[in-house]
């Protein structure tokens, strides 16, 4: 599901009509000269007075008076999830669209530094306001006129608050409410089929929130923790798609329609529960990750871009050194019949010295063999 409208609220919420569908409802009720019991009564007169009425009671009006589901979106004035108070949505943008940049910006957010509480109220929390403010502009181009509030935080962080009606829309995408370590929630699969560019801002905003540039080992890093699948450590770094957050299993499968390779490990265990971390290691990857995707903080942008430039020399591919150095050297033998390090090392655009370690290892694994002093050929 991706579009949330009338048809996928529950019925317990409630809901304020226009003045111009009173009058349309209420002029088929008398044309139709249908017999009503005292309760559809009632519900029509606190309607005709522009209170709210039930969900329930508008879905069996629509299906007794047939009005179509469009007609009744177009004039919904106010969806909440309480009977007593006009906190929830205004004019609300039925059906609400979450296969678009702001549905993947909102839902990234909650999934990233944000939260679906028990009590299915939204939080999202971020020292940085102008994240704040991003957040907040896509629940409006969204959903509509929506309640939102954004309180400072005794940590020097803000804290952005949305109505509970916003939170039953996220939970019928299929999230389930409470804390993040014990729901280890999907990203909702129609992201996976939406467009590269709703992607692209999927991954930019849960980086934005819990990525990490780490220039000392030049790669991006994002951690979560989660209750523990197993008590076997072992079983755990043996396999690690396994056992890991669900999140960050799917997050890597989103970064391969950008042809960028990432790598899930495991980190601390603490008790009951554990870390674990996803990176993203070599030039070629995190060139494509800054082109393609990037972050919404300049200072980020700027220390991946000066990881980038650190490299002296392409990047080969990780965990498939033997291979590469193959592909090289049989264009090498190709051109010129035999291998040596130093048309290895210009082939691959590396240093002598890796070049040197690339045929140390081929030599190990018997796929070179000997001609002459320096000189070598293939074996497979």
């Amino acid at each position: 599901m991706v579009r949330v409208g009338l048809s996928k609220l529950e019925e317990k919420n409630y809901v304020k009509l226009s003045e111009e569908s009173i009058i349309y409802i209420k002029d088929i009720v008398r044309k139709t000269g249908l017999l009503l019991d005292k309760k559809t009564k009632e519900n029509i007169y606190r309607m005709s007075l522009g209170k709210k009425i039930s969900i329930r009671f508008l879905r069996k009006l629509k299906r007794g008076l047939d009005i179509p589901e469009t007609y009744i979106n177009k004039n919904i004035t106010l969806i909440s999830s309480v009977k007593n108070t006009d906190i929830g949505i205004n004019n609300p943008r039925l059906p609400f669209n979450f296969n678009s940049a702001d549905g993947a910006r909102i839902l990234a957010a909650i999934m990233g530094d944000g939260e679906l509480n028990n009590q299915i109220h939204v939080r999202y929390n971020n020292q940085n306001y102008y994240l704040i403010s991003k957040v907040k502009q896509s629940v409006k181009n969204l959903f509509g006129e929506v309640d939102i509030k954004v309180y400072p935080r005794t940590d020097k962080t803000y804290q952005l608050h949305l109505p509970k009606i916003v939170g039953l829309c996220i939970v019928s995408l299929g999230l389930k409410p409470g804390a993040k370590i014990y729901t280890d929630n999907n990203i909702p699969s129609f992201m996976f089929k939406a467009k590269k560019e709703f992607k692209a801002v999927f991954i930019r905003q849960f980086f934005n929130d819990e990525g990490n540039v780490r220039q000392k080992d030049r790669r991006l890093q994002i951690k979560q923790s989660i209750v523990n699948k197993t008590k076997s450590r072992k079983a755990m770094k043996s396999y690690p798609e396994e056992y890991c957050p669900r999140v960050l299993k799917d997050i890597k499968i989103i970064l391969q329609d950008f042809d960028i390779v990432s790598k899930i490990t495991l980190g601390h265990i603490r008790g009951n529960k554990s870390d674990w971390e996803l990176s993203i290691y070599g030039k070629d990857n995190l060139e494509r990750f800054y082109e393609n995707i990037g972050f919404n903080l300049d200072y980020k942008n700027r220390m991946l871009d000066r990881c980038i430039k650190s490299y002296k020399f392409p990047s080969a591919p990780r965990n498939r050194r033997i291979e590469f150095a193959v592909h090289n050297c049989m264009k090498i033998e190709e051109e010129y019949g035999f291998i040596t390090r130093y048309l290895l090392a210009n082939q691959c655009k590396r240093s002598l010295k890796t070049a040197t370690y690339y045929m140390v290892d081929l030599r190990k694994k018997k796929m070179l063999k000997r001609i002459s002093v320096g000189k070598y050929r293939l074996a497979i």
